[in-house]
């Protein structure tokens, strides 16, 4: 893999999403939101006004997700302006 600004950024990115899909474990564990009992994160893109961000949120194929409980990891356009917040509300 060549190291060009895209690649780098990338790796920025890749390194925001991963932190975030630790904390978001975390706070599910801490809700008795277990991967055994079925629970996955699931991730979505959105657009909005001057940045994409990755939006992680617990899901289950049979039971609804607590409210305000998701990851969001942002980046600003263009820029290398890479965030990652949890809300846990």
């Amino acid at each position: 893999m060549s190291h060009t600004p895209d690649s780098a950024l990338a790796a920025a990115f890749a390194a925001k999403r991963d932190e975030a899909r630790l904390t978001l474990r975390g706070h599910m564990q801490a809700r008795g939101l277990l991967e055994k009992d079925g629970w996955r994160i699931v991730e979505t893109v959105r657009h909005r006004e001057g940045r994409t961000e990755l939006v992680l949120r617990p899901m289950h194929l049979r039971l609804d997700a607590p409210p305000n409980l998701e990851c969001v990891v942002a980046i600003e356009e263009p820029g290398w302006d890479i965030t990652a917040d949890c809300v846990t509300s």
